[in-house]
């Protein structure tokens, strides 16, 4: 083989090469593409390896649970004598905490498990943990817990809670009051409770999470209040159940890897377009549906069927070849996700309940678009590579199956 240049008509010249008896191989440009993917191809298993160990580090550095928070939910009623403030708590956080504080075991579920409805920790116990969690003031003084009345146990979306009726009485008639409340952070650091403030005709919604823990504002005769914080009240709402609904997709391992499964498929660019806007329209519907309360469906359903989802989308990203009609299955399995978003909000105290599930909402969908942003651009580049995508799919799909399952068998046993 040998080089040759010749000129040609426009002045330039065109490099070619020739093959034993003078035939032309390719031109220059053609060869550089090819010593271009040839050096790729040394690179394609260092690559595949470095995704697997990203991979594997992502699984090993995250808990196994999908849903990564627990919930709670309080309602509270403040005049200027003090609180009653009507609370409820995960049973299984309960029982952890009792089993931390105390060195004892209790096993939810198990051979000592209370009768239907009724309490296994008395009311000492129950006040301890109160007493720890719990800080209420009037005018700066702290407020006595008078009483601990109503202790049972209730079920909201096949979840166990522990429901107390907590009353508080000021030291003084109070001009101002502040909770503050630090229920298992120490335990579960994403733990929420939706929270309804309530006074005279005013009201206002909360959310308290490890990063606003307290609530206060100012206590009138006539049953007004201003809140320590300079904003309207739909704006604080509108602002936390935005918040919630961004987490709800970045701790919310389950929806996050769905969502992956989902555009992991090589798709045509308007594809992924039509795959998003299916699940968006999907899990939006229901989301309404639930949180209205118009259409309701058990978790002991949902959750499992959401597992199933997961891995099925996997599995269709390792064995076929040609994945059609991805936004169908966007569309299907968004509708069931969405009855699983809508769990935040069926039974939250709010009173602004449409402003709450509107903000929700978007605060998913910024989530899931905050998330495809850095992913589809790399899955794009990646698709250059044709190996080196092949063996990401499998490996990532692959682990995403493996999740799947294994919280399919976890939420039906």
């Amino acid at each position: 083989m040998h080089l040759s240049v010749q000129e040609i008509g426009t002045g330039g010249y065109d490099m070619q090469l020739y093959g034993q008896y003078g035939r032309t191989v390719e031109s220059a440009s053609r060869v550089r593409r090819s010593l271009f993917c040839i050096g790729m191809r040394g690179y394609t298993k260092r690559i595949a390896a470095f995704i697997l160990f990203f991979w594997a580090s992502f699984i090993l550095a995250h808990p196994v649970s999908a849903h990564m928070n627990t919930l709670g939910y309080s309602n509270i009623q403040v005049d200027q004598s003090g609180l009653i403030y009507e609370i409820e708590l995960d049973l299984q956080e309960v029982a952890q905490w009792m089993d931390v504080r105390s060195g004892g075991v209790f096993v939810l579920g198990g051979g000592n498990k209370p009768p239907e409805g009724e309490v296994a920790w008395t009311q000492d116990e129950l006040r301890s943990l109160i007493e720890e969690s719990l800080i209420v003031e009037g005018e700066g003084q702290a407020a006595e817990l008078a009483s601990i009345d109503d202790i049972r146990i209730v079920e909201r979306n096949d979840i166990g809670y522990l429901h107390m009726q907590l009353g508080y009485d000021f030291a003084e008639a109070a001009d101002d009051y502040s909770v503050n409340y630090n229920f298992f952070f120490d335990m579960d650091a994403n733990h929420q409770n939706f929270a309804a403030i309530r006074m005279g005709e005013a009201s206002k919604d909360i959310v308290f999470t490890n990063g606003q823990q307290v609530a206060a504002g100012e206590i009138t005769a006539e049953g007004s209040s201003s809140t320590t914080v300079e904003l309207p009240n739909w704006a604080v709402t509108t602002w936390n159940y935005l918040v919630i609904g961004v987490q709800h997709i970045w701790l919310g391992l389950d929806h996050l890897l769905f969502i992956l499964a989902l555009v992991l498929a090589k798709l045509r660019p308007w594809d992924y377009v039509k795959v998003l806007t299916a699940f968006t329209v999907g899990h939006s519907l229901t989301i309404a549906l639930a949180a209205l309360d118009i259409v309701r469906l058990p978790s002991s359903f949902v959750e499992p069927f959401i597992a199933l989802s997961i891995a099925y989308v996997a599995v269709e990203n390792i064995f076929r070849k040609q994945v059609n009609r991805r936004w169908l299955v966007a569309l299907l399995f968004g509708l069931i996700h969405g009855f699983g978003f809508a769990q935040v909000l069926q039974e939250s105290p709010v009173d602004s309940i449409v402003l709450a599930l509107i903000s929700f909402n978007v605060g998913v969908e910024i989530g899931q678009l905050s998330v495809l942003v850095l992913v589809i651009p790399l899955l794009l580049w990646l698709r250059r590579f044709t190996k080196v995508y092949t063996y990401s799919n499998a490996i990532v799909s692959g682990g995403i199956m493996l999740f799947g399952l294994f919280w399919f068998v976890i939420r039906v046993i």
